[in-house]
């Protein structure tokens, strides 16, 4: 077996050169870790932000374009029912040659609007409801129309309801069996003067006036482009454009700051057929319509590839550079701790001689340093030891010659006892009595806590005292309003309650000049079962400042000068170590009505056995 304590310096699994390679790998991997994560991060956000910002472009410099065609198809549509051509021949019972004046206006303003080869039908239709109507159409699906009739025209939507703009892509109601027709309808209403007519201008726009401004829109791999009316968006493939409902896509709105350039375009998160994405709308204008670009986003894993090699380079960076910090730690650190080592095994063997090779200029120097203290220190400790163990035993006499003392007291007060039985005098019996068993209290208790029924009794005999001293002008009184297993079961540091009564007789009653009070209630508080013993004078009392510092603890001038809260002060504290911080001392006066002193303690519980050491003295 290796000799004790230099055998084990010698026979180490992992040291600390061990230690700090592990640190070393450990601090690299957790570096590379965390710098490759907020690349990553850091990249995901730019990347996303650099996308959503030039898809908004793309989308603003779309939606001024058609804004200004939605713009003149709602301004052809509302000159229709203004114009005063139209309303003449439509809204009154007005005909003669106005038909073919109405057409040519018609066609004129219509042949006027840039986008013109997109409206597919334009339809002005009014109607006396007696039977009298009147219409007339214009549009690219003229010639591919059915015959006209007024229970077919009643079929366009929005021609016998509420008005409708840029709501939905509908089919064609008019068209010939066989052929289908796409058209955003647009209607509007007015009444002539009298409200005998109604007109309703119905206009129906190809998709195309969409589809033709986004034919050149540019998109990512995997976005997709979508036109949206109301609650539904139309996916813009090619030429068409394909209803989905808002609802499916389960968008969530996305309030990131700064991704977007306008304070109006709309950002939202959404699962579109599976795959995350990004959403972003920018508002056309008007009836509320957008246009809308879903961003497909980029996994974390993908970015994560692209920065693959650079952080490996990294970490093989940082781990080379890391070794040579601990090659060179091992040279500076090293050498020193084999030498304190050496030292700590000398101390081991019992040679506590100071060595000063070991009082470097540096850290380690200090530890050095310390050990040559510790040696010196322990030899002084010896030699202090052993003197210490010759006053211990001084001490030990003293303390049995001091107990002969008490013993001398007992047995003067016992010979003034029974003189005074002799005597006739019961009231200096009752006095010396009391004060026998005060002095005995004082003089043999070794223990701090005592029973609550045992401190009521050395206060009952510091009454008695002082009920011969005032001659009966100060009356005291003892309730209890607790279960009697209080008194024998709840502890209180023995001689906490006669310093408290002494102050309220001396400070509070007697300078009163005339006869007092002094009530001790033992009860328990309801809320948190603990005991609470109040001392109610109802002498002088104290200013509210006064009371408010009674607690606090006494500078060096105030207890030379004996003030009142000295005692106060002292009694508190001993119960705060006996206790804890809960329990102690409150003070409540009211000047020229009285004081209130509360103890408050731990009732008698289970936890008793948890008091502070010093026990009980039964």
């Amino acid at each position: 077996m290796a000799p004790k304590g230099k055998g084990n310096t010698t026979r180490r699994r992992f040291g600390i050169f061990a230690r700090l390679v592990t640190l070393t790998v450990l601090f690299t991997v957790v570096i590379a870790a965390i710098v490759l994560c907020s690349s990553v991060s850091y990249l995901s956000v730019q990347t996303r932000q650099t996308s959503l910002q030039a898809a908004e472009y793309q989308l603003e410099t779309a939606a001024t374009s058609l804004s200004q065609r939605v713009t003149e198809v709602d301004d052809l549509v509302n000159w229709c029912t203004v114009n005063t051509t139209v309303r003449t021949y439509l809204l009154t019972s007005i005909s003669g040659n106005l038909a073919n004046t109405l057409y040519t206006t018609v066609q004129d303003q219509y042949n006027s609007v840039s986008v013109s080869s997109y409206i597919q039908r334009l339809l002005l239709y009014s109607s006396d409801g007696n039977g009298d109507s009147k219409f007339i159409m214009l549009g690219t699906a003229i010639s591919q129309s059915v015959y006209l009739t007024e229970e077919k025209l009643l079929l366009l939507p929005g021609l016998d309801g509420e008005d409708t703009a840029w709501a939905a892509v509908l089919e064609d109601p008019l068209m010939q069996p066989g052929t289908v027709m796409l058209g955003i309808p647009v209607t509007a209403t007015a009444s002539s003067t009298s409200g005998s007519y109604t007109l309703k201008v119905y206009l129906s726009v190809s998709p195309a006036i969409i589809t033709d401004v986004l034919r050149q829109f540019s998109l990512e791999d995997g976005a997709s482009l979508y036109w949206v009316m109301g609650d539904t968006a139309y996916l813009v493939e090619g030429d068409s454009l394909t209803a989905i409902s808002v609802d499916e896509i389960r968008m969530e709105a996305d309030e990131e700051s700064g991704a977007t350039l306008d304070e109006g375009t709309l950002l939202y998160r959404a699962d579109i057929d599976g795959v995350r994405c990004s959403v972003i709308a920018c508002p056309i204008g008007v009836h509320g319509l957008y246009l809308a670009e879903s961003i497909p986003d980029v996994p974390f894993g993908q970015l994560l590839l692209q920065l693959l090699k650079t952080m490996a380079f990294l970490v093989i960076a940082i781990l080379f550079f890391g070794l040579l910090l601990m090659l060179l730690l091992r040279r500076l650190v090293r050498r020193p701790i084999l030498a304190l080592q050496r030292q700590i095994d000398t101390l081991a063997q019992g040679d506590f001689s100071v060595n000063p090779d070991i009082e470097w200029n540096h850290e380690l120097g200090d530890v050095g340093r310390g050990i040559n203290h510790l040696s010196q220190s322990i030899t002084t400790l010896m030699d202090k030891r052993v003197e210490d163990e010759k006053k211990r035993m001084d001490l030990e006499y003293q303390m049995l010659q001091s107990q002969i003392n008490p013993h001398f007291i007992y047995n003067t007060l016992n010979s003034v006892k029974w003189m005074a039985t002799i005597q006739h005098a019961p009231g200096i019996v009752e006095m010396v009595t009391a004060l026998a068993r005060l002095l005995k209290s004082v003089s043999k208790s070794t223990q701090r806590l005592v029973p609550l029924e045992r401190e009521l009794s050395l206060l009952g005999d510091y009454f008695t005292i002082q009920r011969y001293r005032y001659g009966g002008t100060i009356v005291t009184e003892v309730k209890c309003e607790t279960e009697e297993r209080v008194l024998t079961d709840c502890l209180i540091p023995q001689f906490t309650l006669q310093p408290l009564a002494e102050n309220a007789i001396f400070h509070g009653i007697e300078p009163k000049g005339c006869a007092g009070q002094l009530t001790v209630t033992v009860c328990r508080d309801g809320a948190t079962e603990d005991i609470l013993i109040h001392l109610t004078d109802d002498g002088v009392g104290m200013p509210p400042e006064v009371a408010a510092n009674a607690l606090r603890e006494p500078s060096e001038e105030e207890t030379q000068a004996q003030f009142r809260h000295v005692g106060l002060w002292n009694v508190h504290r001993r119960l705060q170590y006996s206790f804890g911080p809960c329990f102690g001392l409150t003070v409540e006066s009211t000047l020229g009505v009285g004081t209130t002193v509360t103890v408050r303690l731990p009732g008698p519980r289970a936890d008793q056995k948890n008091l502070p050491e010093g026990g009980t003295d039964s």
